[in-house]
């Protein structure tokens, strides 16, 4: 097991943009390892010599070798887990499974107001196709909610329950066990949005009980865009078919059949050809958590997150996170006076955060996201150098329009 105290110069020395910058945004990308570039370089090499071959050679199971890595560090079932491009196409495979009769005359949708946007927009407008009903578990103080206020919806006219496994605003832990526990009793499914989880807590996919579970390399993992999965609970994929559908999903995809008969495993939740340059990226970072551990790296979160907090408050800056650590993520967000211009301000001085928009200026945050390769005075410095650009008026340089943020 990896030293995290010890031997964080030699960690460190595996992420060249911690050399450039002090990088606190690892929920929303997390930093490249050096052994990216080989892997990267690896997959040109067998291109440039094999040309078509490579398929054979390597590509055509390359996602399911990505996808085992995964199951074993999340603890799922074997061959339940497949790759997708992104989070958002993953919720559309997983919305548009057919099921058997008792699901059919079901039209009741449940999502929460702290999940993320694309998510919604993605559940409103299948809902929108199919007539389904959309009821939103609203949250009294935009932090946390209350995992009861779900499950008191959840009923036998209950088709999904769509939700977060981490808010990705506030860091909110979600009881999804609990969720799922409930959704089971009635015969609902549920579809859990895990992408702020993996890499950050510990996740078990198969005590969990949830029947689908998305997630993604990009943050916490350091494995890049274009890695993100959909895990299915066992014994529950067979009996499912996915509408949004491809070729990778045929039991014998080079028949060119054009009768759709699905396989069975990983390849069954897939569609067209994937994103092979992507999951390179993902075997690097994957690497390298897995020898450090996640309960080292839950350690570390929650000492780095305390430590935001402690600061925070001394400053009186309001904190938009749970400051119970068993169910706070992560990161951690501060609602800021003038958030948007001091993320600027932060970013010219090469300290990267990133922020999101509430629903009123007051409610913007920045968001804080340390990870296993930051070290005490990294925080520290971040904070010191908040106080020099409010004393000196320094965010006042930068505009408040909103055009593009991290």
């Amino acid at each position: 097991m990896v030293d995290l105290k010890n031997d964080l110069s030699k960690i460190r020395e595996q992420f060249p943009v911690l050399d450039k910058c002090v990088y606190l945004i690892s929920n929303s990308l997390g930093a490249v390892p050096k052994s990216t570039q080989t892997e990267l370089m690896n997959y040109y090499k067998l291109w440039a010599n094999e040309g078509v071959n490579a398929w054979k050679k390597e590509w055509w199971g390359l996602s399911k070798n990505i996808a085992s890595k995964l199951e074993s560090f999340l603890k799922a079932e074997k061959q339940s887990i497949s790759m997708m491009p992104n989070a958002t196409i993953s919720h559309w495979v997983a919305l548009s499974t057919k099921f058997n009769a008792p699901h059919r005359n079901r039209g009741k949708i449940i999502v929460t107001e702290l999940d993320f946007p694309s998510s919604i927009y993605a559940v409103s407008k299948i809902a929108e196709f199919m007539r389904w009903k959309i009821e939103t578990v609203r949250s009294e103080n935009s932090v946390t909610l209350e995992p009861e206020k779900i499950i008191r919806k959840i009923d036998r006219s209950t088709l999904f329950i769509i939700t977060s496994h981490v808010c990705f605003k506030s860091g909110f832990i979600q009881d999804i066990h609990a969720i799922a526990k409930k959704a089971r009793t009635v015969g609902a499914v549920t579809v859990i949005d895990g992408y702020h989880a993996p890499g950050s807590i510990p996740v078990n996919l198969k005590e969990s009980g949830v029947d689908f579970y998305i997630g993604g390399c990009l943050k916490w993992l350091c494995g890049g865009p274009g890695n993100a999965f959909l895990y299915t609970r066992s014994g529950f994929a067979s009996k499912a078919t996915p509408s949004l559908t491809g070729w990778l999903a045929h039991k014998n995809p080079f028949a060119f059949d054009l009768q759709m008969k699905y396989t069975t495993g990983p390849y069954r939740y897939m569609s067209g050809t994937p994103p092979i340059p992507s999951l390179y990226t993902a075997s690097a970072g994957l690497n390298i958590i897995q020898d450090i551990g996640i309960k080292t790296i839950r350690e570390k979160s929650i000492f780095m997150t305390e430590m935001i907090i402690n600061k925070a408050q001394e400053r009186k800056f309001a904190i938009h996170s749970p400051l119970n650590q068993k169910i706070r993520g992560g990161a951690v967000s501060l609602n800021l006076p003038s958030a948007f211009q001091v993320k600027q301000a932060l970013e010219n001085r090469k300290t990267y955060v990133d922020f999101r928009k509430g629903k009123t200026r007051k409610q913007d945050v920045i968001r804080i996201g340390p990870h296993f390769y930051n070290e005490e005075k990294e925080i520290s410095a971040l904070f010191d150098q908040i106080d020099q650009i409010y004393s000196s008026g320094e965010y006042k340089k930068y505009s408040d329009q909103i055009k593009h943020v991290t």
